[in-house]
């Protein structure tokens, strides 16, 4: 068999080289089916190796070793307890590969140490500061040359040290088993060494909240400081359809992106209640959620947060309509660009107040996007958010749509009437998209509503006064409509208090590759692709092509490309043909020059990406969820920025 996805590079395969050596100079028999018989002696002696700390830590987590047991049991597979001079106290897996084990003398009592057992992976872990692999043959004792053996160092309190090792037969290998063997790694060594602490204290929290399994309908998730899920209850795992192999240690904003927007607030310690979110089931139907956002602390420290996901019927019924609330806020936003950030700042600044707001820029470049974050950042955040598309509305109807109309007021109309947008947003915003579009005769009433703060339904002759913040948003020059007599200048004027104008793709080329990493997580996970990287080759293409649609159009590309895509990376000929062939036009000299200037400019945006991050890091004292927050990117992300440069600085 082979096992290239291990990547262990040359230094490790010198090492087993070295321990090959060793155990031959020694006088090891290589062809020996078993290790050195077991003696009581042995038995009791490992027996004391269980301490008091190790037998309360299993106490602690009884469903965890149970869940590991049954695993391990299913996928034929055994781990191994192993002291710090590799005697073995304790195991537990699949009970037909445990009792192989035990006619080799691999049970409790044996020892793994390179004198006895040859080199393996647990004599390999003892040195080298990772984790270590050992694949069949490159076993030295032929009894140990069925299996692989992967093994890893923990350090316990109390300098209690030693070292874990999960077996499996070789035929048996393959990147599930390989995954499974890493994940069990992340648990064990936060389980086992004694950080259990904080999981007992976070499930107790838990149990003391009501949140145990089967006793409630909410989805409940437990992350730690860093966003990894530490624990998700059944409602979880019914919604998503995940397995918990693939769920537990896994970044929170990897396994629910609608959830990333939480990950900056759990790791700056603040609370949330009642944030709208929209959950896509594991069979694809999009649902409307609320979720809670509690920081778990003891002792003044904070261990992670407690997540809860529910279809509140009191906080539905304060929503004046379907869908009347904002999705998205300044958290949702990528870009890294400085132009784009400095745009997501005016945003906000200027979000606290309650002067009309007309957006402006192409198609595509993220209006309603904004329009929603504005809401979710002012004094009106709890109250309505109300979207009418301007274009949408046949000409003869959009008065009644906007203002309502009373029963009988015209053909088809309903007997009871109706409200309109002004009043379902009534201590809320009102956000008018397409507003270049609205007829003439309709904008008069639009400015009279604005001026005195109410409006008249339609057949109706009592005004009825509403208080609602205008957002408008086009992709017109309303200048050159005024000019041609198709938009109010009166009107203009009054919605054009605080203008805020779009930034084209075109004009933000850094934030291209964000996004572009952005949809790939997204729909590469909701089509249920393992792609996880775009090619140099196909990045520099993006980088060329001009974007008329922005990221609309950037959004599809990468849909196609998720869709089309064989291997685990997206490469040129993945992308739309649109823009993998745009290069192929041009000649060869200047297509080499393009894209050496192309990868000059990504790599003065690095540095000048990693110089804000440093100074960022002073500024909020190394607080990560606030510097990714002002740079605009997630944090995963910034962690990809200071990681390269501290790769860099070692290569140095």
């Amino acid at each position: 068999m082979t096992a290239d996805f291990l990547n262990r590079g040359k230094e490790y395969i010198s090492m087993l080289e070295s321990s090959k050596y060793m155990c031959e100079r020694n006088g090891l028999d290589a062809h020996a089916l078993k290790l050195p018989d077991v003696t009581e002696e042995d038995t009791e002696r490992c027996k004391k190796h269980v301490t008091g700390h190790i037998r309360l830590m299993r106490k602690s987590t009884p469903e965890y070793y149970q869940a590991v047991a049954e695993t391990l049991s299913a996928n034929k597979a055994v781990l191994l307890y192993l002291y710090d001079n590799f005697d073995i106290f304790g195991r537990y897996g699949n009970k037909q590969l445990k009792d192989e084990l035990s006619q080799k003398n691999i049970k409790l009592g044996g020892n793994l140490g390179e004198n006895f057992a040859g080199t393996n992976a647990a004599v390999m872990a003892a040195r080298s500061p990772k984790s270590t692999w050992v694949v069949g043959d490159e076993h030295y004792l032929d009894a140990l040359k069925p299996y692989v053996t992967f093994a890893f160092g923990i350090k316990g309190k109390y300098g209690r040290n030693g070292y874990v090792v999960l077996l499996t037969y070789k035929e048996n290998f393959d990147e599930c088993m390989y995954t499974l063997f890493k994940l069990l790694e992340s648990t064990e060594t936060i389980i086992t060494t004694g950080h259990v602490t904080k999981d007992v204290i976070m499930r107790d929290i838990m149990q003391r909240n009501e949140y145990s399994r089967g006793s409630t309908n909410d989805i409940v998730i437990l992350v730690d400081n860093s966003c990894s899920v530490t624990f998700a209850n059944d409602m979880f795992y019914d919604f998503y359809n995940y397995h918990p192999q693939e769920t537990i240690n896994s970044f929170l904003g990897d396994i629910c992106p609608e959830l990333v927007s939480l990950v900056s607030k759990i790791a700056e310690g603040k609370r949330v209640v009642g944030k709208p979110v929209e959950l896509v089931r594991g069979n694809g139907v999009h649902e409307q959620y609320s979720a809670d956002c509690s920081p778990i602390n003891t002792n003044s420290r904070q261990f992670g947060a407690l997540i809860t996901i529910y279809k509140d019927k009191i906080r539905k019924e304060e929503k004046p309509a379907d869908g009347n609330h904002a999705r998205y806020t300044f958290d949702d936003l990528i870009g890294v660009s400085d132009n784009f950030v400095q745009l997501k700042r005016f945003a906000e600044q200027i979000s606290a107040t309650s002067s009309p707001i007309l957006i402006q820029g192409e198609s595509g470049t993220g209006k309603e996007l904004f329009a929603n974050a504005i809401h979710c950042t002012s004094q009106r955040k709890d109250k309505p958010f109300v979207a009418v598309n301007c274009a949408a509305i046949p000409r003869d109807l959009i008065g009644s749509e906007l203002f309502g109309y009373v029963g009988g007021s015209f053909t088809g109309a309903s007997r009871s009437g109706a409200k309109g947008k002004f009043e379902l947003a009534d201590g809320g915003t009102l956000f008018l998209d397409e507003i270049g579009e609205m007829p003439v005769e309709m904008q008069s009433v639009l400015l009279r509503a604005l001026e005195e703060n109410c409006i008249t339904r339609i057949g109706a002759t009592k005004p009825i006064n509403v208080d609602v913040r205008i957002i408008t948003a086009t992709n017109k020059d309303l200048t050159k409509c005024i000019a041609d007599g198709t938009f109010r200048a009166d009107l203009y004027y009054r919605l054009n208090v605080i203008n805020l104008t779009m930034i084209p793709l075109r004009r933000r080329k850094e934030d291209i590759k964000e996004l572009a990493e952005y949809f790939l997580e997204r729909f590469a996970f909701e089509n249920g692709k393992n792609i996880h990287s775009i090619s140099t080759a196909a990045a520099l293409a993006m980088g060329e092509y001009g974007w008329p649609g922005n990221v609309r159009e950037l959004r599809n590309c990468m849909e196609y490309s998720v869709i089309v895509c064989k291997t685990d990376q997206i490469e040129r000929e993945d992308l739309p043909q649109s823009i993998s062939m745009l290069e192929k036009e041009e000649p060869v000299p200047e297509i080499e020059q393009d894209s050496s200037e192309l990868r000059i400019m990504s790599n003065f945006f690095t540095k000048q990406r990693l110089e804000m991050a440093k100074k960022l890091m002073v500024e909020y004292k190394g607080n990560k969820s606030r510097v990714a927050k002002e740079m605009g990117v997630s944090r995963s992300t910034l962690y990809r920025i200071l990681n390269a440069a501290e790769n860099t600085q070692n290569e140095k």
